[in-house]
């Protein structure tokens, strides 16, 4: 692990909190899904730990069973192996005693992928099957005779929400190949009593998601490029599994996640969405082709058929994000009540997502809350304690005492055009006056900030940040997920213009309701909102300091080498190949209109989806503009998103010393730009001087606003 930046002088205050509070952040245990048993009475939970990922197996409090007098089940997780192995995607067959998962070690020839069989009651682990890749979904048939597993081959290319990194099962090859074809995704289906294999997917298509009960048919998204760009012009089919041969049974308008499969195999479901999806629930009738959408449920994430209504095709339970929190329920027949918080559930993929016992009665998932470090829950579905969650872990118990005393607030503030924008404010600590301000806008954008215990997004800096003094801003502008898809929808073709308008009235509302010092702040951005970062530092003076990490900062080049252009830039209007000019009129790094901010760029060497000459070209567009300081940081191996510890401890300093050096307090006589019409008598620098690139207009005062609580505990949590 490499040593943190170095300084010359003492260590400040501010930098020794900023470091404990990424250090805490890196010991947390991170469930990543929770299952619960057929029977209802235990969990099991792939839990991702600073060393590796293990499972983690815990019984169902007896007051949520409908038995109370039932003994609590015998739980053995496997034994530590001899070489250290990575355990996730646990599955448990009807028998609520075997748990599938897939197991990662390391071995001779590279990594090993294996399906894997645990006996839960003796520990028993019993090799299924050697797997030919990494392994991105695992689904076991209705009476537990067989798995499909979705693997992606060696040199397979994941986005951005994979790390932007290859698959990689052993050496990277020398030289590197890159073929059409290469890196397919496909199904393999697995026999679970004598461990035979064989490939399934359809011939010649790339699988993207899946949903299979059992038997010959599944339903999956599907396109002919291997690439990630691929994905975003992917369509729905109905795949025989036995024939390799997909029908399309729905062609979206944006991109498609989340599918599901009714019980006897004649209707599917999945979400359409925009970019990392959620969105709409679409169903699908697959014998005549006929499609419905579900009312009343936006920005869902995990849905799943409700099998207690054979005569009501539409009834579904779903999972997902609502405003800055999470929801869950049931929609149609025997619709049961709805549960809504300022939390963050978790499951696979990173979104809001559920498993449900046998019957459906009681629901499991993973419950992220400010103040409340992440556990695996458990409620019941219905009754008068429905969605009333239970902690059945305590894998993070006690909660860290830096993390823990940051305060979570919600923040509502009106655009320039009339739009509510909401976004999530963090502090800690009493504050006299007016603070230094941090805006750190999330990627995407079709992601968002929800509140949660530690946000991870922008190497982790928020809460490190909060801890440390500073006012911390994390804006849903429009684009983001949560608030309904008009809302994500309505960046296509303005990427970079009212987006960026709805994060800089946040920054007004703020300093106009007293709580930050508009001569001290800064924005910081992680892809796309490293792009929005870049945008602003290059076309306003509203910032004296930028932090822009694993941006896309020149969308011409962007669309010919990064693994989803040409996928990415067409889906929310950028342009393409064929229009150059749009591509080049929306780059940072042939934006004007700023008198130039102080911009820190962070890349990883190895990203594969805003590939490190991203941050080059940025860097080399600012230097020659000599406006104003500019560094950069490359750090080697890491892709899209940082994972060595040292990389980010490292990072994490370099950022404080940087916003340390730029927002250190001006002299009383410092200059100040008055926006027209605004009586403020201190309004955001510089923001009447936006006249850069066609379109740009003075940023306008935001209209009313109010800070919420956002860190309301769960029903049935102790506040």
């Amino acid at each position: 692990m490499p040593s943190p930046v170095a300084s010359s002088t003492p260590q400040r205050h501010a930098a020794i909190i900023v470091r404990r509070v990424r250090e805490a952040m890196l010991r947390l245990v991170h469930p990543v899904e929770a299952r619960i048993s057929p029977d209802g009475r235990a969990v099991a939970v792939a839990a991702a730990g600073p060393e590796r990922a293990e499972l983690v197996l815990a019984p169902v409090p007896a007051e949520l069973l409908p038995d109370a007098d039932v003994r609590p089940p015998v739980l053995l997780a496997p034994s530590e192996p001899a070489v250290p192995t990575d355990r996730h995607s646990p599955r448990w067959l009807p028998d609520s005693r075997t748990l599938l998962h897939i197991a990662e070690s390391a071995g001779p020839a590279g990594t090993e992928v294996r399906l894997v069989a645990l006996d839960t009651e003796s520990g028993a682990v019993r090799t299924v099957a050697d797997v030919p890749g990494a392994v991105e979904e695992l689904l076991v048939s209705d009476d537990g005779s067989r798995a499909l597993l979705l693997c992606a081959r060696d040199g397979a290319e994941r986005d951005g929400m994979n790390l932007g990194l290859p698959v990689r099962l052993g050496a990277v090859p020398s030289p590197e190949r890159f073929a059409p074809g290469t890196g397919r995704r496909s199904l393999y289906l697995v026999d679970l009593a004598d461990g035979s294999m064989r490939e399934t997917g359809p011939d010649g298509l790339t699988v993207w998601n899946v949903a299979w009960r059992g038997g010959d048919t599944a339903v999956a998204t599907v396109c002919e490029d291997t690439l990630p760009a691929g994905y975003y012009g992917a369509r729905f089919a109905a795949l025989d599994l036995g024939a390799r041969t997909a029908r399309t049974v729905y062609v979206p308008q944006g991109q498609l996640g989340a599918p599901a499969l009714r019980a006897d195999g004649r209707s599917a479901a999945v979400c359409e969405g925009i970019s990392i999806v959620s969105g709409r629930p679409v169903v699908i009738d697959l014998e005549s082709g006929r499609t419905a959408s579900v009312p009343g449920v936006e920005d869902a994430t995990w849905l799943e058929f409700d099998d207690s209504a054979r005569s009501a095709p539409h009834a579904l339970w779903f999972a997902g994000w609502d405003g800055t929190g999470s929801r869950a329920g049931r929609t149609g027949h025997r619709a049961g009540p709805l549960w809504s918080a300022a939390v963050t559930l978790g499951g696979a993929g990173f979104q809001p997502g559920l498993s449900l016992s046998g019957g459906q009665r009681l629901a499991a998932t993973v419950l992220d809350a400010p103040g409340r470090p992440p556990e695996a829950v458990v409620a019941r579905t219905e009754g008068p304690d429905a969605w009333n969650w239970a902690p059945v872990t305590a894998l993070n118990a006690p909660a860290d005492p830096d993390l823990a005393g940051v305060r979570t607030g919600r923040a509502d503030w009106s655009a320039p055009d009339g739009r509510t924008v909401q976004g999530l404010v963090l502090s800690s600590g009493e504050s006299a006056g007016p603070r230094p301000l941090a805006v750190l806008v999330h990627g995407g954008p079709a992601w968002l900030w929800s509140a949660s215990y530690a946000p991870g997004d922008v190497l982790g800096l928020a809460p490190a940040l909060a801890a440390a003094g500073y006012l911390v801003l994390l804006p849903n502008p429009r684009g983001s997920s949560g608030r309904g898809l008009e809302h994500a929808r309505a960046v296509i073709g303005d990427v970079g213009g009212a987006d960026l308008d709805d994060v800089l009235s946040g920054v007004r509302h703020l300093v106009d309701t007293g709580l930050a010092d508009p001569d001290r702040t800064a924005v910081l951005g992680h892809s796309y909102g490293g792009f929005l970062a870049a945008q602003a530092a290059a076309r306003t003076d509203v910032f004296r300091a930028a932090v822009v990490v694993s941006a896309p900062t020149d969308w011409l080049s962007f669309t010919h080498t990064s693994n989803i252009g040409g996928g990415y830039d067409r889906t929310y209007g950028i342009g393409g190949p064929d229009a150059p000019g749009e591509l080049i009129r929306r780059s940072p790094v042939f934006a004007l209109g700023g008198s130039g901010t102080p911009t820190l760029i962070v890349h990883g060497s190895a990203d594969r989806v805003t590939p490190v000459g991203q941050g080059h070209e940025l860097y080399r567009s600012l230097l020659r503009a000599a406006r104003a300081p500019v560094e950069m940081y490359v750090y080697p191996d890491e892709g899209h998103e940082f994972t060595d510890g040292g990389h980010l401890l490292d990072a994490a300093a370099r950022v404080e010393e940087w916003l340390a050096v730029h927002l250190s307090p001006r002299p009383p006589a410092a200059h100040r730009t008055a926006v027209p019409g605004d009586a403020s008598p201190e309004p955001i620098p510089g923001t009447a001087s936006m006249a850069g690139p066609e379109g740009d207009t003075p940023l306008t005062p935001s209209g009313p606003a109010a800070l919420h609580p956002a860190s309301a505990a769960p029903a049935g949590a102790e506040r």
